[in-house]
């Protein structure tokens, strides 16, 4: 992986090894618990040696009695580690759009409602009113590739996407955190190219993001794979599911 940012690596550097030092240990507590839970289907429970879910949320901070927006919850495999993890008394908006709903909904609807503390935001995020402030985390999984480019603006971030993060912005409490895990395409990589590869890199993550008015935190290599060429659909990848190299990089509302 190549070096993004050469006047913040120092710092940035830094940053990542503290954090490092914190997330390692916290993956023993309720994440691991969590993720732990025997009511856990089999097929994602097979997934986990690839997403190293307990980790990969401790970086970000998942803490119980949160409130996180779950972007593009698809069939829910984080959201049931989210639910669980933020316990009875936090939440998890699991976020679908209209036409996947139309697809999924006759499983992700009665699932949402077993886990007790899942609301099913149907729609997006531009869409979602009445929780301005209130939000600790939005959490974006392998979607920021359809974020980060359309044919219209190229190298330059989508209008689309600017919506988007001002309406995750507005509704973020001030320090909450904008949570993003991503197939990683190498730094430098023309936009056009990375999205075609159902990727992005992550200097691109780091120019919207803090373009947006965003803090970078720092970024976790728990899904680092020195193995994949980044430079590939992930889906061609011969190695199978959920092993593509993937950023895990942590943005911060100012306070």
């Amino acid at each position: 992986m190549k070096p993004f940012f050469t006047k913040h690596s120092r710092a940035l550097a830094l940053g990542a090894a503290c954090l490092g030092l914190s997330f390692s240990a916290a993956a023993d507590g309720h994440l691991a618990k969590a993720v732990a839970n025997p009511d856990r289907p089999a097929d994602e429970v097979a997934r986990d040696a690839g997403r190293k879910p307990a980790e990969v949320l401790a970086f970000f901070g998942v803490e119980p009695s949160m409130t996180i927006y779950e972007h593009a919850a698809s069939g829910g495999y984080y959201t049931a580690v989210l639910s669980d993890a933020v316990g009875a008394d936090g939440t998890v908006h699991a976020q679908i759009s209209q036409r996947f709903w139309d697809r999924i909904g006759d499983k992700a609807g009665p699932r949402h409602k077993a886990l007790g503390n899942v609301k099913t935001h149907i729609g997006q995020i531009t869409d979602f009113k009445g929780y301005d402030g209130t939000v600790d985390m939005v959490f974006v999984s392998l979607i920021f590739h359809h974020l980060h480019y359309n044919e219209t603006t190229g190298d330059s971030v989508p209008d689309a996407s600017k919506s988007f993060y001002a309406a995750a912005m507005k509704m973020l409490k001030p320090g909450g955190i904008f949570a993003i895990i991503e197939h990683q395409a190498p730094d430098g990589t023309p936009r056009a190219d990375s999205a075609g590869w159902h990727r992005a890199a992550l200097e691109n993550a780091v120019t919207d993001l803090t373009g947006a008015g965003y803090e970078y935190v720092g970024h976790s290599d728990a899904l680092a794979n020195p193995d994949d060429p980044q430079n590939v659909p992930f889906r061609a990848l011969t190695t199978g599911r959920d092993t593509s190299q993937r950023f895990v990089a942590k943005f911060r509302k100012p306070s």
